[in-house]
C-alpha cells in the first residue's frame, strides 16, 4: 500500500493482498493442526468387546514416549506466538501462560472434548485476528531484545517442568482406570470412546475414530 500525508491517492496492491492470503493460510493450517492434536486422548485403545476398551502395553510406550516430544512442541510453539506478539507479557508470564494452556487442554481434552476445543483454539486465534486487525500486533525489535535478555535470565525449575509433563500421565491415567474401565462400563460417555447415546456429534466422532482401533469383524460364517 502507497500512502503519504500530501493528499496523494492510497492504492491497494496486488501483493499486499496475496501477502496477506499466505500468511493467514500458514497460521491457520499450522493452528488447526495444533489444536486437534492437543484436544483430545492420545492413549489408543483396542475393543475387547462391547462396551470394554482396552489400551496394550505397546500403546503405553508408545503413548508415553510421544507425549514427551508433544508436550515441548505444543509449548514451544505457544511461547513462540506469546513472545512475538505484542501481548504485554514478562518474561516469565510467557513461560507460565504456555504451559497453563497445554495443561488446562490436556485436562479438558479427558473430560470435555468442547471445551479442550475452544480452549485450545482460542488463544492462536485471537492473537492472529489481532494481528490483522491491529496495526502494531508484532513487539518491536527493541521489545524482542528486551525479552530475548529477560528470557536468558529465566530459570524454570524442575519441579514446574514436572508438572508439565506429570500432568498430562497423571491426568491420562485417572481417565482410563477412573473414566474407559469403570465409568464407561456403567454406560456413562467418556471424551475419545464411541457415545452411549444416539446423536450427532462431529468432533466427538473424529475423536472417537483418532483414539480407538476396532478389532476386524469376521464374516459370516467364517
Amino acid at each position: 500500500m502507497a500512502a503519504d500525508g500530501s493528499g496523494e491517492r492510497i492504492v491497494v496492491h496486488a501483493g499486499d493482498v496475496l501477502q496477506l492470503v499466505a500468511v493467514l493460510v500458514v497460521a491457520m493450517v499450522a493452528i488447526v493442526m495444533a489444536y486437534r492434536a492437543m484436544q483430545r486422548p492420545r492413549l489408543v485403545l483396542h475393543a475387547i468387546e462391547p462396551h470394554r476398551y482396552r489400551a496394550r502395553p505397546r500403546d503405553v510406550v508408545k503413548y508415553v514416549a510421544s507425549m514427551l516430544g508433544l508436550i515441548v512442541l505444543w509449548t514451544s510453539a505457544l511461547e513462540l506466538i506469546l513472545i512475538f506478539t505484542n501481548n504485554g507479557l514478562t518474561a516469565a508470564e510467557v513461560a507460565v501462560v504456555g504451559s497453563a494452556i497445554v495443561v488446562a487442554v490436556r485436562l479438558f481434552a479427558h473430560i470435555s472434548h468442547e471445551h479442550a476445543h475452544e480452549l485450545a483454539k482460542s488463544i492462536p486465534l485471537t492473537i492472529v485476528t489481532l494481528l490483522i486487525v491491529t496495526s502494531n500486533g508484532w513487539r518491536s525489535d527493541a521489545a524482542l531484545d528486551a525479552l530475548g535478555n529477560d528470557l536468558d535470565r529465566t530459570d524454570v525449575t524442575v519441579p514446574a517442568l514436572l508438572a508439565l509433563i506429570g500432568a498430562e500421565y497423571v491426568i491420562c491415567a485417572v481417565w482410563y482406570w477412573v473414566g474407559v474401565r469403570w465409568w464407561y462400563e456403567r454406560g456413562h460417555d467418556v471424551p475419545g470412546l464411541p457415545r452411549q447415546v444416539h446423536g450427532v456429534d462431529p468432533e466427538h466422532d473424529l475423536a472417537d475414530r483418532l483414539t480407538v482401533r476396532r478389532a476386524p469383524v469376521a464374516p459370516p460364517g467364517g
